[in-house]
């Protein structure tokens, strides 16, 4: 692994009549991701003038932790839910602190 942290964000927008499944999924994986030894900050937020508009801000230990992270089944469960609930793909930024 490598020593970095990372942080990052991602963006997605939900599809009407999807909300109560995405929230649960979220919510899951949240509670599950704070538990991971690589985690050192997972976050989700909902814009306030979008309610459709979710923004996940998460730090890991290493690029290498978000690659493990991406095979948990808590993530996985939750990435199955966006398959059919968002109305656009997923926004994904990974970046390291300067």
């Amino acid at each position: 692994m490598t020593d970095q942290p990372i942080t990052v964000i991602a963006t997605l927008r939900l599809r009407p009549g999807h909300e109560r499944a995405v929230l649960e999924a979220i919510r899951h994986c949240i509670a599950a991701s704070r538990l991971e030894t690589t985690n050192l900050s997972y976050q989700c937020h909902r814009d306030t003038s979008d309610g459709a508009v979710f923004v996940f801000v998460e730090r890991w230990a290493s690029p290498e932790a978000l690659a493990a992270h991406e095979t948990t089944p808590h993530f996985r469960a939750m990435a199955k839910v966006f398959e059919t609930a968002l109305a656009e793909p997923l926004r994904v930024h990974i970046t390291h602190e300067i």
